[in-house]
């Protein structure tokens, strides 16, 4: 278990998604049986896939564009050159 320091420190070095990954991982009894190699593994993926989503969010905020929801699989190219 990690204490509340800790917490704070990765918090203050800009790891809030590290810490939301070990109570992710502190509530689900399957992975306090992992090994350690494992299960920040799995803390570094889910950090890091929090900062890329927030990465596209913020990049599509700033680009403005003019359907920020659409899907690239649902657009039409007939007629285009």
């Amino acid at each position: 278990m990690i204490d509340e320091e800790t917490r704070r420190k990765l918090r203050e070095l800009s790891m809030g998604e590290m810490v939301e990954a070990l109570d992710l991982q502190d509530s689900d009894r399957t992975t306090t049986a992992m090994p350690f190699d494992e299960r920040m593994r799995m803390m570094v993926d889910y950090a890091w896939e929090a900062k890329r989503a927030s990465s596209v969010r913020r990049l599509v905020q700033r680009a403005r564009l003019r359907f920020p929801d659409a899907e690239m699989g649902e657009m039409i190219y007939d007629g285009r050159c």
